[in-house]
């Protein structure tokens, strides 16, 4: 009888990711700015419009159902319901990205994004009803 390989833990093999997503846009962002080695250059702001973005996975496709805007303690009331179309684009592409990276291939998953001037930030992603896993701990506000 065959057996099916050991799988890693989802919630430790998406909290690399996220930290290794955090590495590659801080060393993206060095060569723009012409730093020597921007991983030892802080992360910088997360201040922006916060997002909790709603996906349904399905064969490795990954299908946006819903984006909305964040509110809650610390959080200003956002001017509007939802972002614009460009940031809008900006979120299906990030979340998409991460659950690519992740190889997740089915189930519903729920991401935090913020869009920074620095462009967007996953803050935690929720797969199905499991554990939140944070890209960084959460700041004042709850958002990071």
């Amino acid at each position: 009888m065959k057996h099916p390989p050991d799988r890693i833990d989802v919630a430790e093999g998406l909290r690399h990711i996220l930290q290794e997503l955090s590495a590659i846009e801080r060393s993206v962002e060095g060569e723009r700015a012409g730093l020597p080695d921007a991983r030892t250059d802080g992360e910088g702001s997360w201040d922006g419009p916060g997002f909790t973005v709603e996906t349904v996975s399905d064969n490795s496709m990954h299908t946006v159902v819903d984006i909305r805007a964040l509110r809650g303690p610390g959080r200003p009331l956002p001017d509007r319901a939802g972002p614009d179309e460009e940031e809008a684009a900006a979120l299906r592409a990030t979340v998409r990205a991460l659950l690519d990276l992740a190889d997740i291939g089915s189930g519903r998953a729920c991401t935090t994004v913020v869009l920074t001037e620095r462009g967007p930030r996953v803050v935690s992603c929720r797969l199905g009803g499991g554990a939140t896993v944070f890209a960084r701990e959460p700041g004042p506000g709850g958002v990071g």
